[in-house]
């Protein structure tokens, strides 16, 4: 993982967030606790699942997922990159739009709000869950996660003190980010740079960042980089 800016919420011309997604969650969180709407909508009245904002789960808010609405603007906003798995996705191969504070966990009240948005792939927002022993991609630091390229394992840095080592560990493990498959990504991209199938048409390092940002931080932090690629960065 690597530390992902939080991107500002989109207003119109691009996606209008307030209008499209807060209001008619906010107007439906109402409905579900008993209170009058607060925006027109066309169909039946919702009907009172709690008392409070706070007690409503994530199956009560499933008929109302207005936050997926948002996708294309956060895929936009953050260049398609999984905030956690940090691999490129296409538009048409599963991102998602991960609630970092699960409805699961009195995550309600912060259902439709993009501060609470982390664009994820679906293997990750699924192993992520209503977890809360995940590390925020907005609040780690670079230098937190390693890959090491032997194995091409993602692993905590050495020399991280306690407790942040453990919290360093125990999202690895949760996310799977040490797994084979996530694994065999970060390797297939590595071959791909390193042994292309045409060699006298290397894969250039600006598309491999853009398609695996946190790899090609470590190839650079740990020298494994063309002399080429290295020669345009000094």
């Amino acid at each position: 993982m690597i530390r992902v800016e939080k991107q500002p919420e989109p207003r119109p011309p691009g996606f209008d967030f307030d209008n499209r997604v807060r209001q008619p969650g906010l107007s439906a969180l109402a409905e579900l606790t008993g209170q009058s709407p607060t925006v027109t909508r066309p169909g039946p009245r919702i009907q009172q699942r709690a008392s409070r904002v706070e007690d409503l789960t994530h199956d009560d808010l499933r008929d109302y997922p207005y936050w997926t609405r948002a996708l294309d603007a956060m895929h936009d906003a953050y260049r398609g990159i999984c905030a956690y798995s940090c691999f490129y996705m296409e538009p048409l191969c599963g991102p998602t739009v991960d609630h970092f504070v699960a409805l699961s966990r009195t995550g309600a009240p912060q259902a439709y709000e993009w501060d609470n948005y982390r664009l994820a792939c679906s293997l990750m927002n699924a192993a992520k869950n209503q977890f809360p022993d995940v590390l925020d991609p907005f609040f780690i630091q670079d230098g937190w996660f390693t890959l090491n390229l032997a194995t091409f394992q993602v692993e905590a840095a050495e020399g991280l003190e306690e407790p942040l080592k453990q919290q360093v560990d125990a999202t690895i493990t949760r996310l799977g980010l040490a797994s084979r498959d996530v694994s065999n990504t970060h390797r297939t991209w590595f071959e791909a740079y390193w042994r292309p199938q045409v060699p006298s048409q290397p894969l250039p390092l600006w598309f491999l960042e853009r398609r695996a940002p946190f790899l090609v931080r470590e190839m650079r932090r740990q020298g494994r980089i063309r002399p080429e690629d290295a020669a345009i960065l000094r």
